[in-house]
């Protein structure tokens, strides 16, 4: 619903709400909120709030269900809350509107009825109703004949109701749209349904201003319509930003057209969304013929993969790209382009849109080859002038250099020719220079090796030489041209990254964890030597995928084919546990995370990491085997407590056994025998026989060792079980127990004795809270709600005196008690964490803490929900 219609609902003198074609209230203005107390947050229905008990709601909550499936307009009293708790009853009348989009729909008004006086509805108070709205409104006949206007209506357009009666027959509507809103009028008056236009008003000052019409009828009970409201919402300033919008859309598509060079307009996604005429005539084809042009011949075939990888580059990573590719004229012609794509980022930066500049660079294409053709000596001295330049005779005397080995040597070009007697060659490498240099004169073949030479200032920094000999026509050796590169950083480099690769080595034997890669195009693995050593394999021994397959359970197998298969189809990170059985007959646990995407060449590479976790899965079900005997204890603990529960359940059964048998023995020796009353009073026996035992079976289940079994449980019978078992503990306190149980929660999946475990440890520490409680009511409130994520939601909420630090009530060990023992709320989060439930605790707002839990909900079977009305159940004392 627009904002605007939004506020002048909310300014309306009355209760008005909306419900969707599926029967739930979507709007309710903020006079019927004020009058309930129940805010609409404008998210999700919104329940009315009823005022009676549920035997009294059914028959007008049926009644009006029955209404709204008639689809005819109906007026009914329903019971409503209002905000200061008191119980009302309201008139609502609602009409239902149909709208081609959503189907059909209601409206609304509510009133609390007046049994003992009717309000007088004369022309005064329907023209105080229309004044109060804060927008233009018309209110017109069924005829169509205007028969009111509010006091916005009339200040807006400067004229009396009389002159504005005649609204066909002047300006008050743009003479472009009038005709249009006639039409609307005309055609939602025969459709007796609201009409929704756009259209232009010419305000008091001589001004045409936006506006969105919305005509609604107003119907009696019988559902005749009385008249037509009109509201005039102003919508100049979006309108006009529309308007603008569209016109610089326009300007950009002329801006496209007139540039003399080729435009291509991409989607986000990469689609091709435009082409302007200049690309669309050089490739003599159609805009549809483009969109597919990477199956077309548009691009060279060489070409077509650098420009195919660039779009998807930048399609991903957001980044622009600018490459030269051959494109096929509409002669057939290839021709060199430059194409540049820049993205269009909105203001929150995401892109829009991909613009690709096409600039012809075929000529100068040819000329670069051209240059390069006839420039074959400068390009040998271009591709060495990085580092330092010697130009030697063919019978190895240095005839020139650069001005970069002056500056290194700062000697003269006389003084290095003598480079092997001068001392500027490291000694140890000497030899190494005069072989290599000779050799390749002696051959004429290049040569390439490194070397230290003693810099001006007495540094030895290493270089490499490399040396190409120019030939004239005939083949013959002219010079020599020798480009000396300093790579000492780069040796530096090689240096730390070796002693980098042995601490990597170090660190993955101390963390056991090893790394791997693998191309998903050849199958080829490489390990590193952790690797070697978890999966136990000769570092020597050529290794495949069958290699590690040979090495897993047959569990593990399945997940790793999976992981190869998922990887060959495309990028993606994975995470997954695996277990290898070893020749010698152990085990491992190793935990792999990895990464597929594709490498420099364009193969598919799944790369990552492995990391033997045998250990701390050991201690792990080490750890899980002492929590469970903590478990344990803490049921064992508990029988203490409870004795005197148990003995107050089991000894009402016991006690009613005896009562009947002695009311069975009365009767059986009557004269004569009563055996109709004998028959019903052994019957009662056997039911109190079957609650003492099934006292005891839940009692023995509660203590036993066995391990849980999940089933479908009604948690509302959980919670009332455990109250009784905790009755006696609660009287001795002097507690006051409420429960507010949710009917209507489905089944949940977990384990009862547990579960019980759980709220019985709970309910004990909040009954413990309140045991120097004495200004205020010891209460403890058990709710069961739903929860989101599909789970069902149980709150232990006391009025008690919470910890200091409520964040380590759930550490094993801690406790606030001088005699406890720290372990019961540790043990019941990890029996909710073994549920999949997640279990915490919040501090109230005056006094005590709430402590919930929730579990998942169970997939096999649900409790019933046959009351449509959102209710709960209310809260009792036990």
């Amino acid at each position: 619903m627009e904002a605007g219609l939004v506020r002048v609902l909310d300014a309306l003198p009355g209760m008005v709400f909306t419900i969707s074609s599926g029967g739930g209230i979507d709007f309710v203005n903020k006079e019927l909120a004020d009058f309930t107390g129940v805010p609409f947050s404008g998210k999700g229905g919104w329940a009315w709030p009823m005022g009676a008990d549920p035997l009294e709601l059914s028959a007008p909550y049926n009644e009006f269900v029955g209404r709204l499936s008639s689809n005819k307009p109906f007026k009914i009293d329903m019971p409503i809350l209002a905000a200061d708790g008191g119980r009302r009853t309201v008139c609502v009348r609602c009409n239902p509107v149909q709208d081609a989009a959503s189907g059909v729909t209601w409206v609304g008004i509510a009133a609390e009825c007046e049994p003992t006086k009717t309000r007088k509805k004369d022309s005064d108070d329907f023209q105080r109703v229309v004044d109060s709205i804060p927008v233009p409104v018309a209110v017109t006949k069924p005829t169509g004949d205007v028969e009111a206007l509010n006091k916005p209506a009339l200040d807006y357009f400067g004229m009396s109701l009389d002159e504005l009666k005649e609204w066909k027959a002047t300006e008050v509507v743009h003479p472009d749209d009038l005709s249009r809103t006639i039409e609307d009028q005309l055609a939602a008056h025969r459709a007796e349904t609201f009409y929704n236009v756009e259209s232009r008003h010419l305000r008091w000052d001589g001004v045409y201003r936006w506006h969105n019409v919305l005509g609604l009828p107003l119907r009696d009970t019988d559902g005749t319509i009385l008249r037509w409201f009109h509201l005039l919402v102003d919508i100049d300033d979006r309108k006009q930003a529309e308007l603008e919008l569209a016109r610089r859309e326009s300007e950009a598509r002329l801006i496209l057209e007139s540039i003399p060079a080729g435009i291509a307009v991409l989607g986000s996604s990469g689609d091709v969304e435009a082409i302007n005429e200049p690309l669309l005539r050089y490739y003599g084809l159609t805009l549809d013929e483009l969109r597919q042009w990477k199956a077309t011949n548009a691009v060279h075939s060489d070409d077509l993969p650098r420009i195919i990888d660039a779009v998807d580059r930048a399609i991903r990573y957001g980044e622009p790209y600018d490459i030269e590719i051959r494109l096929r004229r509409s002669d057939g012609e290839h021709r060199w382009f430059q194409v540049t794509a820049s993205p269009l980022r909105a203001e929150d930066g995401q892109i829009i849109r991909w613009y690709a500049l096409h600039v012809d660079i075929d000529d100068r294409k040819r000329a670069e080859q051209a240059l390069a053709e006839r420039e074959r000596e400068s390009r040998f001295i271009v591709d060495g002038i990085a580092g330092m330049i010697a130009i030697f005779s063919p019978e190895a005397k240095l005839i020139g250099g650069n001005q970069q080995i002056i500056d290194y040597f700062q000697r003269p070009i006389s003084e290095l020719d003598n480079w092997a007697t001068n001392g500027i060659t490291h000694p140890d490498d000497l030899q190494l220079c005069i072989d290599s240099f000779m050799g390749a004169l002696a051959t004429g073949e290049p040569y390439d090796y490194e070397t230290r030479f003693l810099r001006h200032d007495g540094v030895w920094r290493w270089f490499q030489l490399r040396g190409l000999p120019l030939r004239d026509a005939e083949g013959r050796i002219v010079r020599w041209y020798g480009l000396l590169t300093d790579i000492d950083d780069r040796k530096r480099t090689e240096e730390q990254l070796r002693r980098s690769e042995a601490f990597l080595a170090d660190a993955q034997r101390l963390s056991k964890t090893g790394s791997f890669s693998m191309n998903l195009e050849t199958d080829a693995l490489v390990w590193s030597a952790e690797t070697y050593r978890i999966f136990d394999v000769d570092p020597s021994a050529p290794i495949d995928l069958q290699t590690v397959l040979s090495r897993l359970v047959p569990e593990s197998v399945a997940v790793v084919l999976d992981v190869v298969q998922r990887a060959r189809e495309g990028s993606g990170d994975f995470d997954y546990d695996i277990k290898l059985l070893l020749p010698n007959g152990s085990s491992k646990y190793v935990h792999v995370l990895a990464h597929s995407e594709r490498n420099k060449d364009g193969d598919q590479e799944l790369t990552g990491a492995v990391q033997d976790f045998t250990e701390s899965r050991m201690s792990e079900e080490a750890l899980n085997e002492v929590r469970s005997e903590l478990s344990y204890v803490t049921r064992v603990t508990s029988l203490g407590v409870l004795t005197a529960s148990i003995a107050h359940e089991v000894n009402q059964p016991l006690a009613g056994i005896v009562a009947n048998a002695s009311t069975c023995l009365r009767v059986l020796t009557a004269d004569p025998p009563n055996l109709d009353i004998a028959q019903d009073t052994a019957r009662r026996m056997i039911r109190d026989a079957n609650r003492a035992a099934d006292v005891i079976v839940r009692l023995r289940a509660l203590f036993s060792r066995q391990p849980p079994s999940i089933e479908s449980i009604d948690i509302n019978d959980v919670v009332s079980e455990v109250i009784a078992l905790a009755l006696s503990d609660v009287q001795r306190a002097g507690v006051t127990i409420v429960s507010d149980f949710d009917a209507n929660l489905p089944f949940v999946a977990a384990a009862r004795v547990q579960l019980q475990q759980v709220i019985l440890n709970i309910l004990r520490n909040s009954i413990e809270a309140m045991a120097e409680v004495s200004d205020r009511p010891r209460r403890i409130t058990l709710r069961t709600a739903p929860s989101s994520g599909g789970q069902v939601q149980v709150s232990v909420e006391d009025s008690g005196t919470g910890p200091a630090d409520i964040h380590q009530i759930f550490e094993p060990f801690y406790t606030t008690k001088a005699g406890g023992m720290g372990i019961g709320l540790s043990v019941s989060r990890n029996i909710i964490e073994n549920h999949n439930g997640h279990l915490w605790a919040t501090t109230n707002p005056e006094h005590g803490i709430t402590v919930s839990f929730s579990v998942p909900i169970s997939k096999t079977r649900f409790a019933s929900n046959s009351n449509p009305i959102a209710g709960s159940r209310e809260s009792s004392d036990a």
